[in-house]
């Protein structure tokens, strides 16, 4: 309903125009009287009418001037002057205050009518105008922050002009934040919920405006000096407006008092959020305090050797059951993989294969061990949304397959034992009493004496001995000489040759199937 203002200095009148009209049939209603021009104004005030009905001869303040005062504070109301005859010549008067027409007293009802008639059909123009005004500037708007966000503006989009045309704002200074939302619910369902929530605070604070495309939410942040505190209120919004379900990471830029260099950081800002696997969850983060890789020296192996060299060591300190250095090599091949790694698929991949050749090992070592679901960490990886995240993951799948191959397969926790049984399931890879020591924590001087006197032999010795009668079964069962040096560690023949005549006195192939001189040897 539009509201009505009565102002005449005689009742009688003032009644009697509320009860002579059927105000309701045109979308009126009778809101506020007054008896002259200083009353008008209070009203007004109070009630800022549609529509005001106003005598010009009134004590006080008469109509014109009322009508000035009116317009002078901005009053948009539609007026009808009611005068006498003689008073004719100061409606004229009034025409200069944009009025909407004049009753001559005695009022005629249907003249009047047919004035409220008239600006009620007007009104409802107007404000439909407005209406259709106020749709178009939003999608011309909305249709600009699509675009701003897709890098597809013109230079002449991008004037202080044009953002003033859209905004109804100057341009004065602004950051432009993105956040990227996940979810394990509908990821656009949650993003709409979140958008929606930032909306109300961002656009009813006047701290910017929010938009959203298919990857993420965006923030235009203006005539906000984001300071410590400010920031802190922003990351507190953007949290609530998660509420818990839905996880985050935003990065906010720069301040910039142009719309062009704000308009050209959005490309790093959108290439940093798509490496948000790097970064921690449920933060804001400011562009310039962001390192995603290691830009120190290149790596000194290629990353297959790298991989390669990685895994037998995990695989070593898994089987020798070494938790604290479990956790510290873990560390080191997640620091070192950022040299190689710049994407999460190529982080993924380079985890997978590595796990994928320990667990084989694994597999291989120890068969009546069921791996099906140490197996699938391989794949779970792949769900993770942080790196963090996953080596969490990692090191607490890996302890757990750690801690049952060490109930499984070691009754006796004697460290000679263990490092008895190590040397058994690994006599053909490059042992060294340094990496034993290292996989044991001990000095590798005092672990070879410790060995020694368990044993008999040292720890080359032993080696060698294992090996030897490895090479013994292996040569019995038909292999070649340079195939067994090389199954049981030996890399030169040469040298098999020599450590073989060493301990056993003969060449290795009399120990070949239909050989007599093994006997002669016995």
């Amino acid at each position: 309903m539009y509201k009505v203002m009565i102002v005449d200095d005689e009742p009688m009148i003032r009644q009697g125009l509320q009860s002579l009209i059927e105000w309701e049939q045109y979308d009126f209603s009778v809101v506020a009287f007054a008896s002259n021009g200083v009353e008008a104004l209070e009203r007004y005030k109070e009630h800022t009418p549609d529509l005001i009905l106003i005598d010009i001869r009134m004590p006080l303040m008469d109509g014109i001037r009322a009508i000035g005062e009116l317009r002078k504070i901005g009053a948009k109301s539609r007026i009808l002057i009611l005068s006498g005859y003689g008073e004719f010549q100061y409606a004229q008067q009034a025409i200069r205050y944009r009025v909407d027409g004049y009753v001559l007293k005695p009022i005629d009802e249907n003249e009047l009518t047919l004035y409220i008639e008239k600006v009620s059909k007007e009104l409802k123009k107007s404000q439909q105008e407005a209406v259709i005004s106020t749709q178009t500037l939003t999608l011309l708007r909305e249709e600009w922050l699509k675009d701003f966000a897709e890098h597809q503006l013109q230079d002449a989009e991008l004037s202080v002009e044009n953002w003033e045309r859209l905004f109804t704002v100057p341009f004065t200074e602004a950051n432009i934040l993105l956040l990227d939302t996940y979810s394990r619910e509908h990821s656009l369902t949650a993003r709409n919920s979140v958008k929606q929530q930032l909306v109300t605070f961002i656009e009813e604070q006047q701290w910017g405006f929010v938009f959203s495309t298919d990857a993420y939410i965006g923030i235009i942040i203006h005539q906000v000096s984001m300071n410590q505190s400010k920031r802190e209120r922003l990351e507190q919004i953007i949290e609530r407006a998660c509420e818990q379900k839905t996880q985050y990471i935003a990065i906010m830029s720069a301040a910039y008092t142009e719309l062009k260099p704000l308009y050209e950081e959005l490309v790093e800002l959108k290439a940093t959020l798509k490496n948000r696997f790097f970064m921690h969850e449920n933060a804001l983060f400011e562009l310039s305090e962001i390192v995603l890789f290691d830009k120190g020296g290149q790596p000194e192996l290629p990353l297959s050797e790298f991989i390669d060299q990685m895994s037998q060591k995990l695989f070593y300190v898994i089987d020798v059951g070494n938790k604290k250095m479990l956790d510290e090599l873990l560390d080191q091949i997640a620091t070192t993989l950022r040299k190689y790694c710049e994407t999460e698929q190529q982080m993924k991949s380079s985890w997978a294969q590595l796990l994928t050749m320990v667990m084989n090992r694994i597999s291989a070592m120890h068969p009546k061990l069921g791996l099906e679901d140490d197996l699938k960490l391989v794949t779970q990886l792949y769900l993770t949304h942080h790196y963090h995240l996953m080596l969490d993951q990692l090191k607490l799948q890996l302890t757990s397959l750690m801690n049952r191959l060490t109930i499984t397969e070691s009754t006796n926790t004697n460290v000679m034992k263990q490092m008895i049984d190590f040397i058994d399931r690994n006599f053909a890879d490059p042992l060294r009493l340094e990496t034993m020591a290292e996989l044991f924590n001990y000095n590798s001087g005092y672990l070879g004496k410790m060995f020694k006197s368990h044993t008999g032999d040292s720890f080359n010795t032993y080696l060698d001995n294992v090996r030897i009668e490895q090479a013994i079964t292996m040569l019995q069962e038909g292999y070649k000489v340079h195939q067994v040096a090389e199954r049981v560690g030996y890399a030169n023949v040469d040298y098999f040759h020599s450590k073989f005549k060493k301990y056993k006195g003969v060449s290795p192939s009399a120990y070949k199937p239909g050989t007599i001189s093994k006997k002669s040897s016995e």
